[in-house]
């Protein structure tokens, strides 16, 4: 059985965790966006703006030093929850007050408050940290798929009756909390680790450098994700902040809940065998060619569809949202696999590289979404596009890739087949919509469920023709999960595919 095999058949619950999450995020999302509008949506992103920049620093890197080193002492981790809960109620305490001076730069006096009521999250996701990656570590993923699934539900069960209330940007505020401290309980309940008094400079010492490397890359990547909503939101108000974050989720949604799901699964394994590079360098073009399989079709069919998916699900009062997310859309394809690139860098202990390409990024984004933010909203996700794309990408990629000695060629020629067969599901969805449109069919629902099916049927016949490598990683992963249904799904993709 290969590690990507046992990997992500162990990681089942969470793919199983994630498309429950989904299936709550798109529910709940369709009648939120719809009751609260773009202002309640630009109030939460100006405070996730704010508040990003300090969760970089809520556990300081510990609990990725936790799952990488081959070897941890309750003493370190003891040590390292003290310093995490007392470093969480640190952080409280700063966003609490900087609060006034954040809403006073974004010019929105109402921003004070979700800030003061959100800051109390710091506390309750730093008392969790040892314990989820704890669970992680040991690769204890239906455990962690229970915390999400939980948080999940705990968050929209609170939400959505408070939006419907008529409460407003508050529904958002309190599901957060709702949702950080439920998956607490849960990683604590499951984790069965409980801390003792004891705290250790010298514990402390031997994942500082590593730590405190992550925590500056945390910082500088901070910038390099989030100037574009600080332009945005400083520069064309809390409306228009609204409009480009419904656009930049939508493009992370399968980013978010694909590769995020495989990588929790892959950082524990590749841990194990950081010291040899071929082994590495093939598991990580397996779990590529595996993202690959799905997000590539999933981030540009929605592309495709922009129109009549926003239209059809979020409502008419996010229209502007649509020419924003197919500018996002390729970025989105290319970032799926790429973020995993911070797995080599952790898993090899190379955090410091890592936060010098979070630097170089950094350099590059800024200034372009500075020049970007003149012609709208349009003209930052643009800017992100080319700067991300002609500058960035090939140095990002090439850096990681070496230290497993694989070049950004063959990364590129393991991931042809599915880049091949997306642009042609997209001809396919772009030709029956103009189809649709010379037809007079103006129903959105028509529109989207019609050209879904159009870019599925081509998509899976393509897979089934062709047989790129990808289908037989994908059939060997799906035989490993540890659930009947994820059996069942094994043996109906192996008839499907033909294997």
């Amino acid at each position: 059985m290969s590690l990507t095999g046992r990997s992500v058949g162990g990681a089942g619950w969470s793919a199983l965790a994630n498309i429950v999450r989904q299936l709550l995020s798109f529910a709940s999302v369709a009648v939120l966006a719809r009751q609260l509008g773009p202002g309640a949506y630009g109030l939460m992103g100006m405070a996730a703006t704010a508040t990003a920049l300090l969760t970089n620093f809520r556990d300081l890197g510990t609990a990725a030093a936790i799952i990488q080193r081959p070897v941890v002492s309750r003493e370190l981790l003891s040590t390292l929850f003290w310093t995490n809960l007392g470093f969480g109620a640190l952080l409280t305490v700063a966003v609490a007050l900087a609060s006034g001076p954040v809403a006073w730069f974004f010019h929105t006096a109402q921003l004070a408050g979700v800030l003061q009521v959100l800051s109390i999250s710091f506390v309750l996701q730093s008392a969790g940290a040892v314990h989820n990656a704890l669970l992680t570590r040991e690769m204890h993923f239906k455990a962690t798929a229970m915390a999400d699934i939980v948080s999940a539900v705990a968050g929209y069960a609170v939400a959505i009756p408070m939006a419907l209330c008529g409460l407003g940007v508050w529904s958002l505020v309190m599901a957060n909390l709702a949702s950080s401290l439920a998956s607490t309980l849960v990683y604590w309940v499951s984790s069965g680790w409980r801390p003792s008094l004891v705290f250790s400079g010298e514990e402390i010492r031997k994942v500082a450098g590593f730590s405190l490397n992550l925590s500056g890359f945390g910082l500088v990547n901070y910038f390099a994700r989030n100037a574009d909503n600080v332009i945005v939101g400083r520069y064309l108000g809390a409306g228009t902040l609204g409009n480009y974050q419904m656009a930049y989720n939508l493009m992370m949604y399968p980013i978010q809940n694909v590769t995020s799901t495989l990588g929790q699964a892959l950082f524990p394994a590749f841990a194990r065998i950081q010291d040899d590079n071929k082994r590495f360098a093939e598991a990580y073009i397996r779990s590529c060619s595996l993202i690959a399989l799905i997000t590539f079709p999933l981030i540009a069919g929605m592309g495709v569809v922009a129109k009549p998916l926003v239209t059809a699900i979020l409502g008419p009062k996010w229209i502007p949202v649509i020419p924003v997310f197919q500018i996002l859309a390729p970025v989105g394809m290319i970032q799926s696999v790429h973020t995993t690139v911070g797995l080599i860098y952790i898993a090899k202990g190379r955090t410091s590289w890592m936060l010098r390409m979070g630097i170089f990024a950094t350099v590059v984004f800024v200034p372009a979404f500075l020049v970007g933010v003149r012609y709208g909203m349009t003209g930052v996700a643009t800017a992100y596009g080319i700067a991300y794309i002609l500058v960035v990408l090939y140095p990002a990629l090439a850096v990681p890739l070496g230290m497993i000695d694989l070049t950004v060629a063959q990364f590129a020629r393991a991931l042809w087949p599915q880049i091949m067969i997306t642009g042609v599901m997209v001809a396919a969805c772009g030709g029956f919509q103009w189809f649709l449109s010379v037809a007079a069919v103006t129903n959105v629902w028509v529109q989207l469920i019609a050209t879904v099916f159009i870019g599925a049927a081509t998509y899976g016949s393509l897979m089934r023709w062709l047989r790129p490598p990808a289908i037989h990683y994908a059939a060997e992963t799906l035989s490993q999960l540890e659930f009947a249904a994820g059996r069942r799904a094994a043996s109906l993709f192996r008839r499907f595919a033909g294997l």
